[in-house]
Formats: structure tokens, sequence, C-alpha cells
């Protein structure tokens, strides 16, 4: 985990977090949609990638398709895509496309639980578990 000094960021090398900073429509959806790819391809240890999602207000069609696309794109690769703070209207726009359904991540309420949680998920196996450790105890 690395810490810029300056601005007190917290870098993981395998999670990448995005602030969207617009509606997703047909005006930047395919821009999204290659700046994700684009990033997750310059950094090959990403496992995790966010989207917060707080200032977006809407999402069309154009920006559902990009949505999708993304998430079939990293769920090829393992990758897991998360959104946070994701209000109530876009919300209820991305259940009634079957969209939450088939997001290969989670949504969470808060960016900062997003972060916590990928951060702690390197996609590594976890260790095994030594089912004899209690054998020292008896």
């Amino acid at each position: 985990m690395a810490c810029n000094a300056r601005l007190a960021v917290f870098a993981v090398p395998h999670v990448l977090s995005i602030r969207v900073d617009e509606a997703l429509t047909h005006l930047n959806a395919r821009w999204l949609e290659e700046f994700v790819l684009e990033e997750v391809a310059d950094r090959p240890a990403v496992r995790h990638v966010i989207l917060m999602c707080s200032a977006v207000n809407e999402v069309d069609a154009s920006g559902l398709e990009s949505l999708e696309a993304i998430n079939h794109r990293l769920g090829d690769g393992s990758i897991g895509l998360h959104l946070s703070e994701v209000k109530g209207p876009v919300v209820d726009r991305l259940k009634h496309a079957h969209f939450l359904d088939e997001l290969n991540g989670k949504v969470y309420l808060s960016q900062d639980r997003a972060f916590a949680e990928a951060s702690k998920d390197t996609g590594e196996p976890p260790p095994p578990v030594d089912h004899y450790l209690a054998r020292g105890l008896i």
C-alpha cells in the first residue's frame, strides 16, 4: 500500500477507483468504457474496479450499454466491477434493466466501504486452513 504524503491518498495496486462526474449518456458513455478498459490494461495487478457514482443522476440506454460492456469485459478477466454511492433513481433504472442481476461485483452505499472491502481482497486464494491446529490445545 503506497501513500502520497502531500495529498494523503492511499494507493492499492489491485484496486482502481474512478469517480464518474456526470450523467452517463450517449455523450460520454463510450468515453467512460474506453477509459476504464485502458486504465485496467495499464494496471495488470487490478482485481477490482470501483465506479463512484455520486454525481450520476441519469443513465440512458447508451450509458447502460457501456456499463454492461465494462462489466462483461472485466468479468472475462476475473476483475470485479463495483458501484458506490449510486442515487436512488439510478439504482431503480439499473434494476429495471436487470443490470444489477448481471453485475459481477457489488453496489455499496459509500465509497469508503467499497474501497475498504476491495482492498482486502487481492484475488489470491486464501491460505489453506489447518484443521489440525486445535490438536495441540487438547
